[in-house]
């Protein structure tokens, strides 16, 4: 059970009862619609029974039909209309049909004409049951399409005026309930002013009701109907009594006037037992209502009651949420505090960090240089490598040709030492020749000193030999030193291009986390500063 039945037991939520009304509005209106309907058929195919309902009974007429359809589908679209929520002319053409037939009938009872309306679709007889004029409705029907059509009119306009609809539609619901009351009372009076006037069918005084009904529900929301179908205590009051003062004085009167016609009392019985009858229900009714009245009350003085328990609790945690909100302006100021420091050192933090990834990107480039540097030296250390070791083959051969110059030159040592034993042995034969063999020693002289020059060239090239052999073996050695040094230093270079490679590739790293760090700690700094912000805020709405 919500807080609105609780308070309000006997009342139903306000829009479950908007739609009731609305839907009892919907289905009276399609009733007269239904009514209309019936007695047009009646008049096609001649059935008596749909156009006067009882044998003897006064016909409902072809135009009176007409306008309860008429009447009953303005407020069919006027429904459909208050849905969609979209004006149409639908509704208000068909009430100025109504109104037309209404005014249209009166003139002709008024000025004594006809007008040719009343048989315009269907023939009927001269000798129908009170009927003036064949065809032509009752003059307090014609009256009551003339209030209702001007009632749906003012309904259905672009700007309703509901007020004056309604006080209309109350008139033209005493006439319908007039006319009833006389064929329930059998009094043609009431329903028929004079003989020289056409009576009001009963089926007409019905639909003449539901569509009083159908109006007045429709327009609940506004006039004098919101009284009646209100909220508030005495809408209930109404609700409950109005259905026993409209239905329950005329069942009584009814009662009354069979038992008089009966001769079951005299008329004076008859006045006092209708009195004390209604002394009876209305007494019921008022107990009831009362009853109910003080039970609304009880509920309201304990809803009160818990009302001011609920606020008093409401006033206590309000304070309780005052001081609260105190601590808590308090706690977001030294959190505003805290997170303005902690912008500062993560606005610092993102500074640093951009400045050592500077660093970094100095020292990576640095380090790069430096790799190539130790790329190109490795390759001129390969290079010398190469020639160190050519020149140390180049001696090796120079060391060989050397050593077969040795060998050459003790060969001509070899062959001088013959040769000048040869040139002796030549001199000593020359000699033994006597005159003969002068000139031969001659030449064997000479072939001796060539010998010796030989011999003494030969002992100079073999000491040139040596110094150079000795040269040749200390550049060989130096060589050798210096093609180990070259081996040395390309190991050493290709260590350092290898650390290099390493540091390179470590700087690289470093690079990349610093521009990660530095890319994060931006990132923290700019998430930090809109929290400092969306904290401000906050204690700015606290203060």
């Amino acid at each position: 059970m919500n807080n609105y039945q609780q308070f309000h037991p006997t009342m139903q939520p306000p829009v479950l009862r908007q739609s009731r009304f609305n839907s009892l509005s919907w289905v009276a209106s399609l009733l007269v619609v239904i009514i209309g309907s019936f007695v047009i058929i009646g008049w096609i195919f001649g059935i008596p029974l749909l156009k006067s309902v009882l044998p003897g009974l006064v016909t409902m007429k072809a135009n009176t039909a007409i306008g309860f359809i008429l009447a009953g589908a303005s407020l069919l679209f006027w429904h459909r209309q208050q849905e969609s929520s979209q004006w149409s002319p639908h509704a208000l053409i068909c009430a100025v049909l109504v109104l037309l037939i209404g005014l249209l009938t009166l003139k002709q009872y008024g000025f004594q004409v006809n007008l040719g309306i009343d048989e315009l679709f269907f023939k009927e007889s001269v000798d129908a049951v009170a009927t003036a004029t064949p065809g032509r409705m009752a003059p307090n029907s014609a009256f009551n399409f003339l209030l209702l059509g001007s009632a749906l009119v003012l309904k259905t306009i672009p700007r309703p005026n509901y007020f004056p609809a309604q006080i209309l539609t109350i008139i033209a619901s005493l006439i319908a309930l007039l006319g009833f009351l006389g064929y329930l009372y059998g009094n043609a009076v009431f329903y028929m002013f004079d003989s020289s006037f056409t009576a009001m069918a009963i089926h007409t005084a019905v639909a003449f009701l539901l569509l009083c009904i159908a109006i007045l529900f429709g327009t609940h929301h506004s006039g004098v109907m919101t009284v009646i179908t209100g909220n508030h205590a005495g809408s209930i009051v109404a609700q409950r009594l109005l259905p026993a003062a409209i239905l329950f004085p005329p069942i009584l009167c009814w009662l009354i006037l069979i038992g008089f016609r009966q001769e079951v009392y005299s008329p004076e019985m008859g006045i006092s037992m209708l009195g004390i009858l209604n002394i009876i229900i209305f007494t019921a009714l008022i107990w009831w209502n009362s009853l109910t009245m003080s039970n609304i009350d009880l509920r309201r003085s304990k809803a009160e009651d818990s009302l001011k328990q609920t606020l008093e609790q409401l006033e206590i945690k309000a304070q309780q949420q005052e001081k609260l909100a105190v601590q808590l302006q308090q706690t977001f100021s030294e959190i505003t505090t805290s997170m303005n420091e902690l912008a500062a050192s993560s606005k610092i933090t993102a500074e640093q960090a951009e400045g050592a990834d500077q660093q970094a990107q100095k020292a990576l480039r640095l380090c790069q240089e430096g790799s190539l540097t130790v790329a190109q030296s490795q390759g001129v250390m390969t290079a010398l490598e190469h020639n160190v070791s050519a020149i140390g083959l180049e001696i090796l051969n120079t060391q060989e040709k050397a050593s077969q110059i040795a060998d050459i030159s003790r060969l001509v040592k070899d062959l001088a030492s013959q040769t000048n034993m040869l040139a002796l042995n030549a001199a000593i034969e020359a000699v033994n020749a006597g005159e003969y063999g002068r000139g031969f020693g001659v030449v064997a002289s000479e072939i001796r000193k060539l010998a010796d020059q030989s011999k003494t060239y030969a002992e100079t090239i073999n000491t040139l030999v040596s110094q150079i052999q000795n040269a040749v073996q200390a550049t060989s050695s130096v060589t050798e030193q210096g093609i180990q040094s070259v081996v040395e230093n390309v190991t050493v270079v290709e260590q350092t291009a290898l650390a290099f490679a390493g540091v390179l590739k470590a700087i690289e790293n470093i690079v990349e986390n610093n521009e990660q760090i530095a890319l994060t700690a931006n990132q923290q700094a700019l998430a930090i500063k809109q929290v400092v912000n969306v904290v401000n805020e906050v204690e700015t709405n606290q203060t």
